[in-house]
């Protein structure tokens, strides 16, 4: 596990939007499952900048999603909203190349099933960009979830649906329910990133990088991995 630390979170955004670019720039059809959040929202505006400046094809990559909450999320879903809004609605990906999790499916289950399907016949995911949670889960998979978990329905914790809630982006009631790349889809991936930001962060970093690996710590589970970078701002470093 590399963690590089960066000094700010302007920083961190410039940081996160380079490999981005340098990734799809080594690999034009990249298979990226692409995060939602504060921390990356930075990012997609310093890559719509660059954009501006200087324009890179991102049409021919495959997109997926970390996860989404379920309904009363909206139709097109809290996190794939943002990712469409900020991201797919300037870059260009066909919408062939994007797989949204479909949440208003009657089986979450059997559509979780056919979303690993998915990654498969993409031959795998390229890359993962991630968040780390403030109870240091990745994606939504919460403390206690299994290494090798895939794609599923979870529960969420009080503490994360509180915290999503304090995303002043989100409007409406926020489900305790959600569907997820599962921990062992994500150490599958052949690279992750994770970005860190922010002082809030810095005990749930602090047990990743220093406490066991465990299904406590679900983004622990990321030091087995053998191509994951944390991109951590200073306030976010123990």
């Amino acid at each position: 596990m590399q963690v590089v630390v960066l000094r700010d979170a302007a920083e961190l955004a410039e940081a996160a939007a380079a490999m981005f670019r340098e990734h799809l720039a080594a690999r034009p059809d990249l298979a990226m499952a692409v995060p939602a959040g504060r921390t990356p929202r930075r990012m997609y505006a310093r890559l719509r900048d660059r954009q501006a400046r200087e324009p890179v094809a991102y049409g021919a990559m495959r997109v997926f999603s970390v996860d989404e909450l379920c309904p009363p999320a909206p139709a097109d879903g809290y996190f794939w909203r943002q990712v469409w809004r900020e991201f797919l609605a300037w870059a260009g990906v066909p919408p062939e190349r994007c797989r949204p999790f479909d949440v208003g499916a009657s089986d979450l289950a059997a559509m979780c099933d056919e979303y690993e399907e998915a990654i498969k016949r993409a031959g795998g995911l390229d890359l993962v960009m991630l968040g780390l949670g403030p109870n240091a889960h990745i994606a939504s998979n919460e403390p206690g979830s299994d290494f090798d978990s895939r794609t599923r329905p979870v529960d969420l914790t009080p503490e994360t649906v509180g915290y999503i809630l304090t995303d002043e982006v989100l409007q409406g009631a926020v489900s305790d329910r959600a569907v997820t790349l599962g921990i062992g889809t994500i150490l599958e991936a052949r690279e992750v990133v994770v970005l860190v930001s922010g002082r809030a962060k810095r005990v749930p970093l602090a047990r990743v990088l220093d406490g066991p690996v465990e299904p406590a710590v679900p983004a622990s589970a990321l030091r087995l991995h053998p191509r994951c970078t944390l991109l951590v701002d200073a306030e976010a470093h123990p």
